[in-house]
């Protein structure tokens, strides 16, 4: 069910979050503005921050005209042309983004994060470069004021927000996403901007690092009178490795989960399923036929689905039924093959089930995963346990006032296959009978009468889920067609593709090839929304967590370039004396800072590369009781390695811009004034 249909009105969260970050924002934008055009305004102390608090009009009061200046400004640290060029630039291509991704990508809800995630990066990085040949420089404020008017846009449409979100979300879940954008925004502002300046810093395109990085790269290996810079500047590395490792290396087993997870979902059900609105589907077979049809889809199966309750002579439990046809299940899905006792055939022909009170038939020991007994057969030759008062069972269901039809002597009773799970719960094995009670209630002497049924376990499986096996049980098409009287219809049909991540598409196709209305399709990324959004937002906020690490080591490249440029000075006055301009002063200690960060991340990428591949080879066991799996996953995306190594860069970076443009604003006469 659409989030539109659980709420009536829109959820506060999407308006109360932007606007708090607005506040923060403001905060940070405006006051230190103001407080910087104090001097030109004659204004110091707390009125310059009271004027800060008035927002734009404040700043127009606070600053003063430019003198000799034809135009005057009043903004003396801040150009509100690019500004507003970087705003608008923003807002515009995450507004494209988001009015024309259903239609032109075909993406909607959060299928939408990504593009407007690579939206952002994108239009920031232009912004930022706008922001720094517009107004000259880095342009830190413009930067925040541009992610101030990005926050500020959210606000205004936050009641239109929930699109984005397909079931509603929580106050958490909402401001880390909101907070991982505004974090991708800042980030690719300072970064386009720091890259305009180098380029264009002198008035004229210079690409040009040539002697830059040979100077950066002599201050780098030369021997220093303060050996301390040379250790903070190992420390600087060992971070950048340690946190690109530890992100690796995290990533990759959250991604051996969620594919583990996937392969578990995709192989006990369809890739999607067609059903049909406001009616029984009965021309299933005409629909079946032409699903077959469709390019890209590999088979098709009808079934049944309802919720029942199974009891045995020692226990109840609710289950979910599914009556499938046994010819084609191998079609759409491959629970047949997660069978570790009996067989899927003994739903088509119940007479090869093994009889009841026979030893069952032992498991496969490759397919069987130990879980604490839960297939022990009981011992030859010895009689099975009888019901008591307490366990209930088959014997309960009378004071339910549900009473199981009596079985004809020498007739042959229906198979079904149920978990493993399912199976440890009522302590059941092959051959034995079951009850199974339909709520779907037939009208008796007495009144309506819920309808009861035995059958018996013609196999049991292990899928991996633990939901699937404590719940789902299989019938034949046919069985549970008569046991909830459909009159030959169906619930609706599986289907499987050869893309799984193309389903949303094949489904279009699949319902157009039927007609249209008022068959609907839903795949298997709807099917699990809840469970993959919660795995990315882990994902997201677990790159977050780590990325702190790479942080504090930004913080040693930080704090070693401020102790370089000290030390340096006089080299930098007779650099700037000779001709050095400002953009290759700052060249010389971006070369500096970004060859620590490249190095730490390249040996960050390949100790996670070797430690993920040691993993895998010798494995980490898991108890199966609790993880249902023997090994810890390892998956490793070279996307995801990519991300994380532009990222430790792209910081790295970031921490030499406030110390390199501390070198670059460095005047000769002040390198020079005490040589």
């Amino acid at each position: 069910m659409e989030k539109s249909l659980l709420l009536s009105t829109p959820d506060p969260l999407y308006v109360l979050v932007p606007a708090g970050l607005c506040v923060a924002l403001w905060l940070l934008w405006w006051i230190p503005l103001v407080w910087r055009a104090r001097t030109a305004a004659d204004r110091t102390g707390w009125p310059a921050i009271l004027w800060g608090i008035l927002g734009p009009l404040g700043l127009l009061a606070a600053g003063k005209p430019a003198p000799g200046s034809a135009l005057p400004s009043r903004f003396p640290h801040f150009h509100p042309v690019s500004w507003a060029l970087g705003s608008a630039l923003v807002v515009a291509s995450a507004a494209g983004v988001a009015l024309f991704g259903p239609t032109v990508l075909g993406a909607g809800g959060e299928s939408l994060h990504t593009p407007i995630a690579v939206g952002l990066a994108l239009s920031g990085l232009l912004a930022g470069l706008v922001v720094s040949l517009a107004g000259g420089r880095v342009g830190f404020f413009e930067n925040v004021g541009i992610v101030w008017t990005w926050c500020a846009a959210l606000a205004v449409t936050g009641h239109r927000l929930d699109a984005l979100f397909t079931f509603g979300t929580t106050a958490v879940f909402l401001l880390t996403i909101a907070l991982t954008s505004v974090l991708i925004l800042f980030i690719a502002l300072l970064l386009g901007a720091s890259l305009g300046f180098l380029a264009w810093g002198d008035g004229a395109l210079g690409l040009s690092f040539s002697y830059e990085a040979s100077i950066g790269a002599r201050y780098l290996m030369a021997k220093r009178r303060r050996s301390f810079i040379s250790v903070i500047t190992f420390i600087s590395v060992a971070g950048v490795t340690v946190g690109v490792w530890a992100m690796l290396v995290v990533l990759s087993v959250m991604s051996g989960f969620e594919a583990d997870l996937k392969s578990k979902i995709l192989g006990a059900n369809a890739h999607l399923i067609v059903q049909k609105s406001g009616g029984e589907f009965f021309e299933w077979e005409e629909a079946l036929r032409k699903a077959r049809l469709v390019e890209h889809v590999t088979g098709a199966s009808a079934f049944v689905f309802n919720e029942v309750m199974i009891s045995s002579d020692s226990n109840l439990s609710g289950a979910l039924i599914k009556g499938v046809d046994v010819a084609s299940l191998g079609d759409v899905s491959d629970i047949a093959k997660s069978v570790v006792q009996g067989s899927f055939q003994g739903l088509a022909d119940p007479g090869t089930i093994p009889d009841e009170n026979t030893t069952p038939v032992e498991p496969d020991e490759e397919k069987a995963v130990p879980t604490g007994g839960a297939l022990t057969t009981p011992e030859a030759g010895k009689p099975r346990p009888m019901p008591t008062e307490k366990t209930g069972g088959t014997g309960a269901l009378p004071a339910f006032g549900i009473t199981a039809p009596p079985v004809l002597k020498g007739a042959v009773l229906p198979g079904i296959v149920i978990g493993q799970e399912l199976a440890r719960t009522l302590r059941v094995f092959i051959g034995d009978r079951i009850t199974v009670v339909s709520p779907v209630a037939e009208l008796g002497p007495t009144g309506p009468v819920p309808r009861a049924r035995t059958f018996r376990i013609a196999a049991v499986f292990y899928s991996g889920m633990y939901e699937y096996d404590a719940k789902f049980v299989y019938i034949a098409l046919k069985e549970a067609q008569a046991f909830f009287s459909t009159n030959g219809g169906v619930t609706g049909l599986e289907v499987r593709v050869d893309d799984v991540d193309a389903t949303t598409r094949i489904g279009r196709e699949v319902v157009e090839k039927m007609g249209g209305f008022p068959f609907r399709t839903r795949d298997w990324k709807d099917m699990n929304r809840n469970l993959f959004a919660a795995l990315k937002l882990e994902k997201i906020a677990m790159f977050i967590i780590l990325a702190f690490i790479i942080l504090v080591a930004s913080f040693n490249i930080l704090s070693t370039l401020i102790m370089v440029v000290l030390e340096k000075g006089k080299e930098i006055a007779i650099l700037k004396s000779m001709g050095a301009t400002d953009a290759s002063v700052m060249k010389i200690f971006v070369t500096y800072g970004l060859t620590i960060g490249s190095f730490g991340t390249a040996l960050g990428v390949a100790l996670g590369y070797v430690s993920c591949r040691v993993i895998e080879t010798f494995g980490i066991g898991l108890d199966p009781e609790v993880y249902y799996i023997t090994n810890l996953p390892v998956r490793m995306n070279p996307v995801e390695f990519l991300l994380v190594a532009v990222a430790a860069i792209v910081i790295s970076h970031l921490a030499t811009v406030y110390p390199a443009l501390q070198a670059a604003r460095l005047r000769p006469v002040d390198g020079l004034r005490y040589e």
